[in-house]
């Protein structure tokens, strides 16, 4: 059962990274000069935020799993946890960070700027989602 838990929050970041890359396609470095954000651009977040839930319960998951597995005590899993939730949590504020510089109206910025904003916007859960689903294979989940 884990593992359909796992499974559907990897495929709902997917989604989710997916439905942000195609609300984004109007914006620099997609098109040049490209759409200036505006008050709208707030829809990002309710689905940023479902995007890095859906890490948080991969990443859950799989510390239970490894945790289970390598037979370790409560306290080391909770230990566990609260790091890799705390990782997790600076990963996510920096990914906003990262959006807010680069959908902010800033008067010097270039395509190559928004290229590195949007390679770090997209990458952080893009590598998220590839360690976990490497980690879910190696990993025995029952």
């Amino acid at each position: 059962m884990r593992q359909y838990f796992f499974w559907g929050a990897w495929f709902t970041t997917l989604a989710t990274t997916g439905l942000l890359f195609l609300w984004s396609l109007s914006f620099s470095p997609f098109q040049h000069p490209g759409q200036t954000a505006n008050e709208a651009a707030i829809i990002f977040f309710p689905i940023m935020i479902l995007r890095w839930l859906a890490i948080a319960c991969m990443i859950a998951l799989l510390a239970i799993a490894w945790a289970q597995q390598k037979n370790l005590a409560t306290f080391s899993l909770i230990g566990l946890m609260i790091a890799i939730l705390a990782l997790h949590l600076i990963l996510g504020l920096i990914n906003v960070a990262v959006m807010n510089a680069w959908l902010s109206v800033e008067p010097v910025r270039t395509r190559s700027t928004n290229a590195i904003y949007v390679s770090i916007y997209f990458g952080l859960p893009i590598l998220w989602m590839l360690l976990t689903a490497f980690l879910a294979t190696i990993t025995k989940q029952s």
